[in-house]
């Protein structure tokens, strides 16, 4: 009986120990630093993108951020008359595209859990460069060129933070891009990464 006793104030103390040590990790005025990778994913196919970010804790639950993100391709559609032909074309090519945006986080601790879940709204700018392609018409190269572009975009979605301990985690994320202007195209991306938590 004795033995069991000690083990079960063993126990509770160390429920408590882990509990005390979570409720600290979810805490306001901390920054997290992070890098992430995942893939884009547009009318075509997942492409892989990378970036960092930066975050700030202005309470608990809301960490305005600030985003880079890099694409290396993403598909796009653009329907051109050609001169000849009696019906215009549909083109699809793919494109590199920088973002830079900001935002909000809104974090959801669930009983100071490690893992706490959290929304993700933001604001910022696409910017997509020129290319030249050659493009086959019924066996003909036809030039085409890409302008280059700088879109306004919103971006929205969600996704997991897992506080190892006070300092670093990992997160996982999705986000769906509502782009405007000469570039349109509805896409998505998803990431996964790590972030460093700096009081």
């Amino acid at each position: 009986m004795k033995r069991i006793l000690t083990l079960a104030v063993l126990g509770g103390l160390s429920t408590l120990g882990i509990f005390a040590q979570t409720a600290s990790v979810v805490r306001s005025g901390s920054y997290e630093v992070g890098g992430f990778v995942g893939a884009s994913y547009g009318i075509d196919e997942f492409r892989w993108m990378g970036g960092a970010n930066v975050t700030y804790a202005a309470t608990k639950y809301i960490l305005p951020y600030a985003e880079f993100s890099y694409f290396p391709g993403i598909g796009r559609r653009q329907t051109r008359t050609i001169p000849g032909l009696a019906q215009p074309i549909n083109i699809n090519y793919n494109i590199p595209l920088t973002d830079f945006h900001g935002g909000v986080h809104i974090r959801m601790p669930i009983r100071e859990f490690p893992i706490v879940p959290y929304a993700v709204i933001g604001v910022g700018v696409i910017r997509a460069p020129e290319r030249q392609f050659n493009v086959n018409v019924e066996g003909i190269q036809v030039p085409f060129t890409s302008a280059a572009s700088t879109d306004a975009a919103v971006n929205f979605g969600g996704g997991l933070r897992y506080y190892i301990n006070q300092r670093v985690g990992i997160r996982g994320e999705a986000k769906v891009y509502k782009p405007s202007g000469q570039f349109k195209e509805t896409f998505g991306k998803v990431e996964f990464g790590f972030f460093v938590q700096l009081r």
